[in-house]
């Protein structure tokens, strides 16, 4: 039953592509992965966007992934192929990582499978991209300030969300939207109070 699940072909689908790609080459810029998986793969590019955020990466490497799941949510919500700009599509992503990632992925996804199964379709339907690719943007602009650890929560939530989206398992869905917004609340408590840390620091310089 697990083999049949959509979610386990997506997880090798993902695996085979960077395998593929690890043949020719070391490195794979991230407008090259759009274009290995498909320009108008928007929701298994966002599974595989909020994949990487959960790898620790150089400094930057975070905010990059972030815009990246943006860019890729707006394409969605503008039913358009996925084009990334410049300064975001040429960054380089590390392969054999990535590939080692991947079939950690496979093996998890065959895991979870046995819980996530196909269910309440209609909130996984083509009709729920838009506020699918909203949430998403939502969550993206807040996981790309500059604010160490104020991402891993609503990016939990993000990997959940995709990952039911393409396992059509709509109760799925509901748990990845509650994880988010919980985040979304830490998040914002955790900017609210390094603001008023900075307010305090000013008001005791002068």
């Amino acid at each position: 039953m697990t083999a049949r699940a959509p979610i386990n072909r997506y997880a090798r689908r993902i695996a085979s592509a960077l395998r593929r790609a690890a043949e020719t080459g070391t490195h794979l810029t991230l407008s090259g992965l759009v274009q290995l998986l498909g320009p108008r793969a928007h929701r298994l590019l966002l599974l595989v966007a909020a994949l990487f955020n959960m790898i620790p990466g150089p400094p930057g490497f975070g905010g990059t992934i972030a815009w990246t799941t943006f860019l890729i949510a707006l394409a969605m919500v503008l039913d358009r192929p996925i084009r990334l700009p410049p300064f975001i599509g040429n960054r380089k992503l590390p392969l054999k990582l990535l590939v080692r990632a991947s079939d950690q992925v496979v093996r998890v996804t065959d895991v979870l499978a046995r819980f996530s199964r196909p269910r309440l379709r209609w909130l996984t339907g083509a009709g729920m991209n838009l506020p699918y690719g909203i949430v998403v943007m939502i969550v993206s602009v807040v996981m790309a300030l500059p604010i160490p650890l104020i991402n891993a929560i609503p990016n939990v939530g993000l990997c959940i969300i995709a990952f039911s989206m393409l396992n059509r398992d709509g109760a799925g869905v509901i748990i990845g939207v509650a994880v988010a917004a919980i985040g979304l609340i830490v998040a914002a408590a955790a900017i609210f109070g390094a603001y008023h840390l900075g307010m305090s620091a000013i008001d005791a310089m002068v």
